[in-house]
């Protein structure tokens, strides 16, 4: 059966059962073909669906594209962290390949908590050593502390860790003597577990506060906030 037969087949049994819905539908349409096919449409009704279907798919699309974006910013912050924390480590081992010395700690007295805290302040600042090349980082002081991210309370410690996360703090995993020694990048006052896990997460691969080379301390009940902990480096233990 020839094409145009067969359309018209199928333009009548059409008109057969719409009837009268589609003769009103074609009064306002433009005159029919001279092929005599029915196979015109009301320009109005048709943008009126095209318009519907077209604002349905971008809505659904600035709805997956919004969904994208967030992720895409909120990996763009994990990413961030992870590299200001790693550079502060690089800044600590920089600062020894060019003085030929460690970093020196807050305090000389191994009974004192601040015997494991590294003198940040001699990164950005000259401490009158020969072979210093800083400053070998950009932000500002927070006491005695390094200020990232407007966070404040960032700090290179000298930790064992071994079971350090969770709720077993820094000062429970002290390089005492006997025991093997790690320089961790420390940032206290996280309020946000979802975005410590993204960086757990990213850094070790799966969740876990109290292993992998990134932990982190609940210190909800306390102030509210979260400690995070970057191992970066073994070093020689001072106590032996």
């Amino acid at each position: 059966m020839k094409k145009g037969a067969m359309f018209g087949l199928d333009c009548r049994e059409f008109k057969k059962q719409f009837g009268k819905l589609f003769l009103e539908s074609r009064q306002s349409e433009a005159p029919q073909g001279a092929n005599g096919s029915c196979g015109y449409f009301k320009h109005g009704a048709m943008f009126g669906l095209d318009a519907r279907i077209a604002l349905a798919i971008f809505g659904a699309l600035s709805v997956i594209s919004g969904a994208a974006l967030y992720s895409a910013i909120q990996q763009s912050k994990v990413t961030s962290w992870i590299v200001e924390m790693k550079e502060i480590g690089k800044a600590w081992e920089q600062y020894y390949l060019d003085t030929g010395i460690i970093l020196s700690r807050l305090s000389v007295d191994n009974t004192n908590d601040e015997f494991y805290i590294y003198k940040s302040a001699d990164l950005i600042i000259n401490p009158s050593i020969s072979g210093w090349k800083g400053p070998y980082l950009s932000y500002s002081l927070f006491g005695s502390a390094l200020d990232i991210n407007n966070i404040g309370n960032t700090y290179l410690m000298l930790l064992n860790g071994e079971t350090l996360g969770n709720t077993v703090d820094w000062k429970a995993q002290k390089c005492t003597a006997g025991k093997k020694c790690f320089v961790w990048v420390h940032v206290d006052n996280i309020k946000d577990i979802n975005f410590v896990k993204k960086i757990d997460i990213d850094i070790d691969g799966q969740e876990g506060a109290d292993t992998g080379i990134f932990r982190w301390v609940d210190r909800t009940a306390l102030n509210g906030t979260y400690a995070i902990f970057l191992k970066y480096a073994p070093v020689k233990n001072p106590n032996g």
